[in-house]
């Protein structure tokens, strides 16, 4: 299996609802987001995916939230702003944008969006339904 990924970074304010302690006040999180799409074989190119396309959708995708209040967003209504669902979030657009584009998604086996809050908290949303 073939991974290739990017990767860029964005800033966010949230809050959490519920017993958070200092996390149910609205703050600001500079996530770093990667996209690693997975593939069984390579395009007769040599490529498994293409690296342009990744780039500018997740830069469209970051738009969404870039400098947003996360809370504001409709994905969010009624669930929590964690980067579990924030990633979800993204990779839900990311689909819908290369699904509009009539991306070869067959193509691929499964992609990951990982969502790091610092160097050592993250969490993933893992995409195979294709």
């Amino acid at each position: 299996m073939y991974r290739t990924g990017v990767k860029t970074a964005c800033r966010v304010r949230h809050f959490l609802i519920g017993d958070f302690e200092d996390e149910t006040i609205p703050h600001e999180h500079e996530y770093e987001i990667e996209w690693i799409c997975s593939v069984s074989a390579l395009d007769e190119f040599g490529f498994g995916v293409n690296i342009d396309v990744l780039n500018q959708k997740l830069a469209d995708a970051i738009e969404e939230i870039d400098g947003k209040m996360l809370n504001d967003i409709p994905f969010f209504k009624g669930k929590q702003t964690s980067i579990e669902n924030t990633a979800q979030h993204l990779s839900n657009m990311l689909y819908e944008m290369l699904m509009d584009e009539n991306y070869p998604l067959h193509s691929m086996d499964q992609w990951e969006i990982i969502v790091r809050e610092s160097e050592d908290a993250w969490a993933s949303f893992i995409r195979s339904d294709f």
